[in-house]
């Protein structure tokens, strides 16, 4: 369908993006990269994108369902949690760490509850894609109340 395409779009860019933005940032080089990622998804932002979506073309082809290969999806998975473990909340205090915990958790226990069980992944695809600002007022009107501080304090 539509949407998980879109979403395996979202998945292949944001993973891109988030390399190339750490990499310029000077906080992440190619040796830093998981095994995983260099040998399977390769080494380069071209490489990444063109393994990527050949995978989810090739997979999709004469199939029900839209998806990569278990190997592609596995390097994929590994990559975004060595993202966020390093570089997201690795560089982030534990007052924000706690805020976004609070905020995201409370979303997705509202949009789980609301979907039901077997929309749970559409849940969680949606406060995903959710910008900071977006989830700040998604999360008050949720909640009635002010969101918790995202005043964020980077750390070497």
């Amino acid at each position: 369908s539509e949407d998980q395409i879109a979403r395996f779009a979202d998945r292949i860019a944001y993973i891109n993006h988030d390399i190339d933005d750490a990499m310029r940032a000077g906080i992440l080089t190619d040796e830093m990269l998981p095994t995983a990622t260099v040998e399977v998804l390769g080494r380069t932002h071209a490489k990444r994108i063109h393994t990527m979506v050949s995978d989810l073309v090739d997979n999709s082809t004469d199939s029900d369902s839209i998806g990569v290969s278990d190997r592609v999806f596995d390097a994929m998975a590994l990559t975004r949690r060595f993202l966020f473990d390093e570089f997201y909340l690795g560089r982030v205090g534990a007052a924000t760490q706690s805020a976004v915990d609070t905020i995201l958790g409370t979303l997705l226990e509202h949009h789980a509850s609301e979907t039901g069980e077997k929309d749970r992944v559409a849940a969680v695809d949606y406060v995903a894609g959710m910008t900071d600002r977006f989830a700040i007022r998604a999360y008050e009107e949720v909640t009635g109340g002010p969101a918790p501080s995202l005043r964020v304090e980077v750390l070497g």
